[in-house]
């Protein structure tokens, strides 16, 4: 597959998503490009010549860190969590609070609608 003349962002998307594709589905590398390339067609012909905003996504991010943090908590290992996380011991002991809260509203169901 000729890139050459391909748009050098979409190129670049090709050549940092192609391995871990590949990795994921257990396909071979050129597999790979090509499921991606196909992405990216999808991406150039519905979005070309718009502006678009793409999102850090951080909070996707927080939430899998927050979580994967919940999961270890202990109930008393605030400080080596901090580090584990880089975070200040107070975020720790917020992030532990917020997610709590969060799985404590999932698992229970509310009597009344508001």
């Amino acid at each position: 597959m000729d890139l050459s003349r391909y748009p050098e962002i979409l190129r670049e998307l090709i050549d940092k998503a192609a391995e871990p594709v590949a990795a994921k589905l257990q396909v071979s590398a050129e597999q790979a490009r090509e499921a991606v390339f196909q992405v990216c067609e999808i991406i150039r012909k519905d979005w070309a010549g718009e502006n678009l905003y793409l999102p850090k996504g951080l909070a996707h991010d927080i939430n899998k860190r927050d979580l994967e943090m919940y999961e270890a908590f202990n109930g008393t290992n605030h400080s080596q969590l901090g580090k584990r996380f880089n975070l200040t011991t107070r975020q720790v002991y917020e992030r532990i609070a917020l997610v709590s809260v969060a799985e404590f509203k999932r698992r229970q169901p509310r009597l009344f609608e508001e």
